[in-house]
């Protein structure tokens, strides 16, 4: 697994096959995939997950890598998660496809590849079509692009009330710059989290209980992790010259 800009950023955890994300828009495509290159060497059926949002599909790195990993079929899914904005722009200010309507799935058909738009606040939905893209490509039939529809809630940077206090959004760049308000209110009672909580819990996949003992045990952890952070010393002058080659 993969990730670049458009997600959380310098995080990695190779022990459970997460490589790695970057601040660099786009810097994971095509390491993602070099990875899958090396994976089909292994023969041992891995397949890896990329993901990105829609701005890094505007990196020549994007087109480059799916050209590749079309034309020898390595095992990847390019999971692009489009949440309709780049930074302060609009995706259809920036993206031919957009501004002419069509999805930007639609990029897949350059490369000779199957690609599919879903609602990426639907995680059933997601499992399915990934799930789908996972055995064609452990199957030797090459790579998927999935298109995730998810808007962004957050203002660029990441800045948004947590539970339990005033939501205050003249922040975001729908209101800010564009002046959509009721398009981001409509997009908050769409958060994926409560809705998905609201459909298990429905449909008797999961009680109200455990989902609320999920969402503390969940933030405690998070708040274990900034503590840490905090508390941690600074780092010596003389790290930032580690790794680096005169």
């Amino acid at each position: 697994m993969c990730g670049g800009y458009g997600g959380s950023m310098h995080l990695a955890d190779p022990q459970h096959g997460f490589l790695g994300t970057s601040g660099i828009v786009g810097q994971a495509i095509p390491q993602a995939t070099g990875a899958a290159y090396a994976a089909q060497i292994r023969g041992e059926g891995d397949v890896v997950l990329c993901f990105f949002g829609d701005g890094a599909s505007k990196q020549g790195a994007f087109h480059e890598s799916l050209n590749i990993a079309s034309l020898w079929k390595l095992p990847i899914v390019f999971v692009m998660e489009n949440n309709s904005f780049s930074g302060s722009t609009r995706t259809e200010q920036e993206d031919a496809n957009a501004a002419a309507g069509e999805p930007l799935a639609t990029k897949a058909k350059a490369y000779s590849m199957p690609g599919v738009t879903i609602d990426g606040g639907d995680p059933l939905l997601v499992q399915e079509h990934v799930a789908t893209a996972v055995a064609r490509a452990r199957a030797g039939e090459g790579p998927t692009l999935v298109e995730t529809l998810v808007y962004r809630l957050s203002a660029h940077g990441n800045t948004i009330a947590p539970p339990g206090v005033a939501l205050t959004y003249p922040e975001h760049e729908a209101v800010r710059v564009f002046g959509a308000v009721e398009e981001y209110e409509a997009a908050l009672r769409g958060d994926p989290i409560p809705r998905a909580r609201a459909r298990f819990v429905a449909d008797g996949l999961l009680t109200a209980e455990y989902a609320t003992t999920i969402a503390t045990e969940a933030t405690a952890e998070m708040d274990r992790a900034e503590a840490d952070a905090l508390a941690a010393p600074e780092p010596a002058p003389r790290d930032a010259l580690r790794f680096v080659e005169a």
